[in-house]
């Protein structure tokens, strides 16, 4: 069961052990359908929350981040489009590295940027150069940055100022690889073996955009463990002509196309999978999310349940809950339980 309701409760605390039976409480809505360019969205892509509350939003239309506070009130936007300092040309990620500190990973013109935060808006700090293609994922902690992209065998690289420091986190295995010529293979694998990332405390989570795996690697690189998901149906790599290569999604069952993967208190992670039936949805479809609750200390899935809206970020017990219709907007809650 899941209930909307008012706004109630105190500050963000530990969330529910399990998936069933959360209420969500309404704290405030970001984004209208009509007001200034920082209320309206086009496309909300990713959402990023620090420390403190604040809230960055990847609005991939213009594009443009957007900085709220705990609140909810304008803080800052980064919107100037170009490739000089400042600005940004084809943001695909965004992470805090510390609180107040922002950091936007930009394929577009091959730069990781970070900004500050403060009463006074958003100012440019520094950036360094940054090369990847593709679906790419993106997180840091502290002075570490790292994203996820095929490289060598490797999928998970620390980057910085000085280029690659660290790559780690072996290529996983693509499904329907064994059909395809050595260069199709290439670009299969160089397409369909990136990972979404999350640094916690306790290290690196990448969690496969369309394969089964997921992994926790220390923050020196060194593998914690290496689970696969059950009952987890992956894309398929196929072609026709052996020219071409496509993706083929299960019509009967659907298909996982990793979603997001958010904190769900210290010890926890949250998976969100959309299953998909093709790779081009009709307009109006029903959307279809699976959300897995894993354990950080082992990667055993502690729930599983298609009972959650879509959710781009969260801290503590308070969550960001993000709809595209009837307009883009974010709706931050408190989670608990009934009876809680």
């Amino acid at each position: 069961m899941l209930t909307l309701a008012a706004a109630c409760g105190t500050g963000p605390s530990s969330p529910p052990d399990a998936l069933d039976g959360l209420v969500f409480d309404t704290l405030h809505v970001i984004g209208a359908e009509s007001g200034q360019s920082h209320e309206v969205f086009e496309g909300i892509w990713d959402v990023e929350v620090d420390a403190s509350g604040r809230v960055a939003i990847l609005d991939i239309g213009p594009p443009a981040i957007h900085v709220f506070d705990a609140d909810g009130a304008h803080a800052g936007s980064i919107d100037a489009v170009g490739l000089e300092e400042g600005q940004i040309d084809g943001p695909s990620g965004i992470v805090w590295v510390e609180p107040g500190r922002l950091g936007v990973w930009d394929p577009g013109g091959s730069w990781v940027s970070l900004f500050d935060v403060g009463r006074s808006g958003v100012a440019f700090d520094e950036r360094w150069r940054a090369f990847a293609f593709g679906e790419t994922g993106f997180c840091a902690r502290g002075d570490q940055a790292f994203l996820s992209y095929y490289q060598d065998g490797r999928v998970v690289h620390r980057v910085g100022p000085d280029g690659v420091a660290e790559s780690f986190g072996p290529a996983p295995e693509v499904a329907g690889a064994e059909s395809l010529g050595p260069d199709l293979l290439d670009i299969a694998v160089e397409e369909l073996t990136p990972s979404a990332l999350l640094c916690t405390d306790a290290g690196v989570v990448d969690v496969s955009f369309v394969q089964a795996t997921v992994r926790l690697h220390g923050y020196d690189g060194v593998e914690v463990w290496s689970t696969e998901l059950t009952e987890h149906r992956p894309i398929v790599a196929y072609s026709d002509d052996m020219i071409g290569l496509g993706r083929a999604f299960d019509a009967a069952e659907g298909s996982h196309l990793l979603r997001s993967v958010v904190p769900w208190g210290t010890d926890r992670v949250l998976v969100q999978h959309e299953v998909r039936r093709e790779e081009f949805a009709e307009p109006g479809a029903p959307e279809v999310l699976e959300s897995r609750l894993i354990d950080l200390a082992d990667g055993s899935e502690i729930a599983r349940t298609r009972g959650l809206p879509s959710i781009l970020a969260a801290s503590g017990n308070r969550l960001y809950l993000v709809e595209q219709a009837p307009h883009p907007r974010v709706t931050v809650v408190q989670v608990r339980q009934v009876g809680g």
